[in-house]
């Protein structure tokens, strides 16, 4: 999964855009018991620990391959039974580039990452792409905000009940959303006759 620097900021770190609530089961809890913890995080993987130490992770993917699939009950499965392991990390202080390079040579998708040694968060496919999104008017890359970067650098943006992004002035010249029709602004800017295809 590589990256166009064009339309994303390549060399963010991974430390600007990682999930850093870390949420962890024992190796010896159900596979029942970590996917009610994943239900009740909104999340589809786990830190597996085993005596407080990170050993694995467990994922909803190996929850289905290996136990649904396979027609076996799930309070009766251990975690460690299904789990990835040896962990694989990468440095917080990697690029996202660095980081989508790992994932698609390891084929994952999900890393986790570490600080001085220790585990900090567990970073995503998800999380990368969340910063590559496009205006849904002019259809250009929104820079996101990023704690290592200054703010002017980041672009404003109106985000709509649906998701959909916008840049400001797109916002107020296309004054409802493209794909649900939900107003975004009370201002509008119209175009001036030389902006439009009419003339």
């Amino acid at each position: 999964m590589l990256l166009n620097p064009t339309v994303m900021w390549i060399n963010a770190r991974v430390r600007d855009v990682v999930v850093r609530e870390v949420v962890s089961v024992d190796v010896d809890a159900s596979v029942e018991e970590a996917a009610k913890l994943m239900v009740e995080n909104n999340i589809g993987g786990l830190l597996v620990t085993e005596k407080g130490k990170p050993v694995g992770v467990v994922t909803e993917r190996d929850m289905l391959k290996k136990v649904t699939a396979r027609g076996l009950s799930p309070s009766s499965v251990k975690v460690r039974d299904i789990m990835s392991s040896p962990l694989i990390t990468i440095d917080a202080n990697a690029t996202l580039e660095e980081a989508a390079d790992l994932m698609s040579r390891k084929k994952i998708r999900r890393l986790i990452a570490t600080e001085a040694g220790k585990v900090i968060g567990i970073f995503t496919q998800r999380d990368i792409l969340a910063l590559h999104r496009i205006c849904g008017y002019c259809s250009k890359a929104i820079k996101p905000r990023l704690p290592s970067r200054p703010q002017e650098e980041a672009d404003m943006y109106v985000e709509c009940s649906c998701g959909a992004r916008y840049h400001i002035d797109c916002a107020k010249t296309v004054v409802y959303c493209v794909f649900c029709s939900s107003k975004l602004v009370t201002e509008v800017i119209y175009p001036e006759p030389s902006e439009t295809t009419g003339g």
